[in-house]
């Protein structure tokens, strides 16, 4: 199920701006959205790589390898790694969880690339 990137532009602005109680709302809008879908098992990997984001973000992500290590400023590894992460998503081999894991991970590199080609100085900060 695809869920309105405006949806997930909010909750990923609301995370870079520390409003964890609107994010997490945001969120429980989006999992009550997939839950009326079919695709349980890509949903279930799809809202499990959100609220890892939103845990990354609560936990300043110390201990996130990748995400302390995202620089917001280097557009072309984030196409890299929004490509990657879409690859893997329509990789038919990766079981559906995967598929919906890597999927959620494709669309938060796709909000973070729109919002920094539209604000170069972003506040979409990483979470450290």
């Amino acid at each position: 199920m695809s869920i309105p990137l405006v949806h997930l532009t909010r909750l990923f602005q609301l995370l870079s701006e520390r409003k964890f109680a609107e994010a997490e709302r945001i969120l429980e809008r989006i999992t009550e959205k997939m839950k009326r879908s079919e695709l349980q098992e890509f949903n279930r990997g799809y809202l499990e790589a959100l609220s890892g984001i939103v845990l990354t973000y609560r936990s300043s992500g110390e201990s996130y390898e990748f995400f302390s290590n995202l620089d917001l400023n280097d557009t072309e590894a984030l196409k890299r790694h929004y490509l990657d992460f879409k690859q893997n998503s329509e990789n038919t081999l990766h079981a559906d969880y995967d598929r919906g894991y890597f999927s959620a991970l494709a669309d938060y590199m796709r909000v973070v690339l729109r919002t920094v080609n539209y604000h170069p100085t972003s506040s979409m900060a990483s979470p450290i």
